[in-house]
């Protein structure tokens, strides 16, 4: 993947929710949310902290540069990186599931400084391709390529697919009906989502060179791929460790925000 071209080259237009004050704390929400997905751990957190909240390409008032035949994430990394800028300090870099991805891939591109790296199920599964995990990507990859097609074919409630597989069967029937309809409208934004990260190039091994305290978190009920490519991760990064959130699964920030900040507040304290 190339390096995107230095941000005084490129403009976007990023939501950036941005509060209280102290050592900045960057936040990277996943696809179909907004910088509103972290307030329940940004709630739990202590004093002396600035809370930086972004949205990615497509969702909330983050502008979409991208279309079906560029849809790479070094947009995604810009949005990111833009941010950063407008911070001006090395950060608390933090991320849910793409936005875990996207943090991922800005560090190893050094978008991005960061004191630590703390991600809630990090999705990036192409680093599982060619290992003995491989039947794990495989079943992701099957599942996105059926849900593109459903959302193409007009299926109304096609977002429902990447809901469930992380969330279990009826997890997107039971959410809230406004946050089904915010689903539908940004569907195609999640559709560009899947293409960019089954693009991606990188390696576990690649991301030895990230050396920054890094804690990596799932929820014990999360699918067997984000185990499996949490271990790959944990193997590579020198100085990673691995957490799990007892009873939750990929919304885990969401459903266990105490016990996500918990962790953050733990990973800060290692710098």
């Amino acid at each position: 993947m190339k390096r995107p071209r230095d941000a005084s080259e490129r403009h976007m237009h990023v939501e950036i929710a941005d509060t209280g004050s102290g050592l900045p704390i960057l936040f990277v929400p996943g696809s179909f949310s907004t910088p509103a997905a972290w307030r329940p751990i940004q709630a739990q957190l202590p004093q002396g902290f600035r809370r930086v909240s972004i949205a990615l390409c497509g969702y909330g008032r983050t502008e979409d540069t991208r279309s079906l035949h560029d849809c790479g994430f070094e947009h995604h990394v810009l949005a990111l990186a833009t941010a950063a800028r407008q911070i001006g300090e090395p950060v608390h870099l933090v991320g849910h599931s793409m936005g875990g991805t996207v943090a991922l891939l800005a560090l190893l591109q050094g978008a991005v400084e960061a004191l630590t790296l703390t991600t809630f199920e990090a999705n990036i599964f192409p680093i599982l391709r060619g290992t003995s995990e491989q039947a794990l990507y495989d079943e992701t990859l099957a599942m996105s390529t059926a849900f593109e097609a459903a959302y193409f074919a007009g299926e109304v409630d096609a977002a429902g697919r990447i809901i469930d597989f992380w969330g279990g069967d009826g997890a997107f029937a039971a959410m809230p009906e406004p946050v089904r309809e915010y689903c539908r409208q940004t569907c195609l934004a999640n559709v560009l989502d899947w293409r960019g990260v089954h693009s991606i190039t990188a390696r576990a091994e690649d991301f030895a060179q990230l050396a920054l305290p890094t804690r990596l978190v799932t929820g014990a009920k999360a699918h067997p791929v984000m185990h499996a490519l949490t271990a790959r991760l944990l193997g590579a990064m020198p100085h990673a460790d691995a957490a799990q959130v007892n009873g939750a699964n990929h919304s885990l920030i969401t459903t266990h925000p105490q016990d996500c900040a918990r962790h953050l507040v733990e990973t800060l304290a290692r710098v």
